[in-house]
């Protein structure tokens, strides 16, 4: 591993923070200075249109100028903070290289035990029906009867779906258990779109949140609708088609 003080070394000196203060000074006296001339500035030929560019190109490229002396102080600083973030990435991949191991064993085991847990829970509702059905046999009406054996499977049911490791608190005060999680690919836009649409005229429309897909997808549809403007569409639902012009001195 490098040593930090081949980078810390190259850091900025105090002379140079001091130099700092001085150029600051006058950046911001000279730039004071344009937003000045910018505001006194009346635009009403073409000669004033010209010298409001030049004006522009004074501006930008002082604001380069400030921008080369803000990256020659910058560069070393940078690069220590690239060092230190190199470096501090390895110790915490191994962390994380410590928690998937056990973590893959962890889930081998829970698998393996939800599954033993759950045939445990369907012989126990195996017996819950059978006592169920001699109760069931001793009740005078079949009403009475039914609702012995539907009160026996609810309950089966609910011991098979309750079936599993459940939460478990360590020596440390961590508490160990799973979270499940669900994801959609689309593989074809064209097609889940298409599905989404007839899922929402099925009378499905309040269940589906469409601003958030819109939201999402918000850059890629604005795109999309600047070529439909570009393309000579300039109306439709929904949508808002805006016309900008905009200064460039070159």
């Amino acid at each position: 591993m490098k040593d930090i003080t081949l980078f810390s070394g190259k850091l900025p000196s105090n002379v140079q923070y001091k130099q700092v203060t001085l150029d600051l000074t006058k950046y911001m006296k000279a730039a004071d200075g344009l937003v000045e001339q910018a505001g006194r500035a009346k635009i009403t030929n073409a000669e004033t249109y010209a010298k409001g560019g030049d004006l522009i190109s004074i501006a930008r490229a002082q604001a380069n100028k400030a921008e080369a002396d803000r990256l020659v102080l910058t560069k070393p600083i940078n690069a220590l903070l690239k060092f230190i973030n190199a470096a501090y990435k390895l110790p915490k991949e191994r962390f994380t290289d410590a928690r998937s191991v056990v973590e893959v064993k962890m889930m081998a085991w829970k698998r393996a035990e939800d599954e033993r847990l759950r045939e445990e829970a369907k012989e126990e509702r195996k017996k819950l029906e059978a006592e169920a059905l001699e109760r069931a046999v001793l009740e005078k009406t079949e009403e009475a009867q039914d609702e012995v054996l539907d009160a026996a499977q609810e309950a089966g049911e609910e011991l098979i779906e309750d079936a599993g490791v459940k939460l478990q608190r360590g020596d440390f005060g961590s508490s160990t258990g799973t979270k499940k999680t669900y994801s959609t690919e689309v593989a074809n836009t064209k097609e889940f779109l298409g599905s989404l649409l007839a899922h929402i005229d099925n009378g499905n429309k309040r269940e589906i949140d469409l601003d958030s897909l819109i939201e999402f997808k918000k850059s890629g549809m604005n795109k999309f609708g600047e070529r439909m403007y570009k393309a000579g569409v300039r109306k439709m639902p929904g949508a808002k088609f805006i016309e900008s012009e905009n200064i460039r001195v070159y």
